[in-house]
């Protein structure tokens, strides 16, 4: 299957070997309007790039594959190693941190390929509101990693880039890669308070970053957590609202009030339909990453496309790692002519898996949706 080549490509253009990205164009696409281009978030890696790298495109285009239209900015200040080290026994001496004290060992398959992360969990003995107030929650206003922040912003823009403020994980995800899944489920019928006193000190690291985010001018501020598997949600929507969704009003407005105009994704893996009049109702205006395994990204769009921007929609785990590249490129028509046609479409590699055969689909992918527009 060929991939017809379209008009020019108003977006970017060529500067030595470089291209000089027009912001409009993407925002185009955020507005849910038509725009010469379905925008694209990269995922950097050493694959990606060896991928990239192979492809017959000219270096101006390769280089756009690279860089994608999204720049990624974070509020993340560095782990306090000795201080979470007494929550737990002994660890990995690979172990890793997030700022929030979970421990993370990378664990790879027997070809060698990232297999995903075993979770050492900080809260796991720690089951009382006391013991999460002796906790070393992070404090993200006082580390003072947002200094710099606006100049780092305005920076991307002159690059022509589209600006993320990430701060997904927010609340949930967090809670039970500090807690683990298991204990955190009894937490809500057997410790409410624990719960609340638990999303709500979350929070307020969340609220701050939310703001300094829409001071520093990020057009896009992405938060969720991973709150469904590939069937249904993995809490209630009952019990979604009574703990959740206020925060996440919240903190969509301590981001609103500064910049009313930002755009908000929300990011889960799995079938988050359930959800979507709930995160449209705080103020969610995209989705991600819409994975088609699991949802029916035709009829997401039908029912959907005039409220929300649909983030992602790449068949990682099915079409790239068991299809072909004709696979690859059939899915690409029907994204331009179908989900892109009115605006309201990114595409985004969200969990791609480095394998053999989902690289060699990403590389055909990429050449198809690069020669999918004439680049001047």
């Amino acid at each position: 299957m060929r991939c017809a080549r379209k008009r020019s490509f108003p977006q970017l253009h060529m500067k030595e070997n470089r291209f000089i990205r027009t912001r409009a164009e993407t925002f185009k696409a955020l507005l849910r309007q038509p725009c010469d281009h379905i925008p694209y978030q990269t995922r950097q890696n050493e694959h990606m790039r060896r991928v990239i790298d192979a492809l017959p495109l000219s270096p101006a285009a390769k280089a756009w594959l690279w860089e994608g239209d999204f720049a990624l900015e974070r509020l993340e200040p560095r782990p306090a190693v000795d201080r979470f080290r007494p929550y737990f026994g002994d660890l990995p001496p690979d172990c890793e941190f997030t700022y929030f004290g979970v421990g993370r060992q990378a664990q790879k398959s027997n070809e060698g390929w990232h297999a995903g992360w075993t979770t050492f969990h900080p809260l796991a003995a720690v089951d009382t509101v006391e013991g999460l107030r002796n906790f070393p929650f992070p404090d993200v206003e006082k580390s003072r990693v947002d200094i710099g922040l606006e100049e780092r912003v305005a920076a991307h823009k002159a690059e022509g880039f589209v600006v993320i403020g990430q701060m997904s994980q927010t609340i949930l995800e967090t809670s039970y890669e500090m807690r683990g899944i298991p204990e955190l489920m009894m937490d809500f019928y057997e410790r409410p308070d624990y719960v609340r006193y638990l999303f709500e000190r979350i929070a307020r690291e969340r609220l701050f970053q939310a703001r300094r985010f829409a001071e520093a001018g990020v057009d896009v501020l992405r938060i969720g957590d991973d709150i469904a598997s590939q069937e249904n949600l993995i809490i209630s929507l009952p019990m979604y609202r009574d703990f959740i969704k206020p925060l996440h009003r919240a903190i969509i407005a301590a981001a609103r009030a500064v910049k009313p105009d930002i755009h908000v994704l929300y990011h889960s893996d799995g079938n988050l339909e359930p959800l979507l009049n709930d995160l449209i109702d705080v103020g969610v205006t995209a989705i991600n990453p819409v994975q088609p395994e699991c949802m029916n990204v035709r009829q997401i769009k039908a029912d959907y496309g005039e409220r929300l921007v649909l983030w992602g929609c790449m068949p990682v785990q099915s079409t790239f790692e068991h299809g072909t590249g004709d696979d690859l490129r059939r899915h690409l028509a029907f994204l331009q002519h179908e989900i892109a046609a009115s605006g309201g479409l990114v595409i985004d590699f969200v969990n791609f898996l480095d394998s053999p055969n989902s690289l060699r689909n990403l590389g055909a992918f990429f050449e198809c949706y690069a020669n999918s527009w004439k680049i001047d």
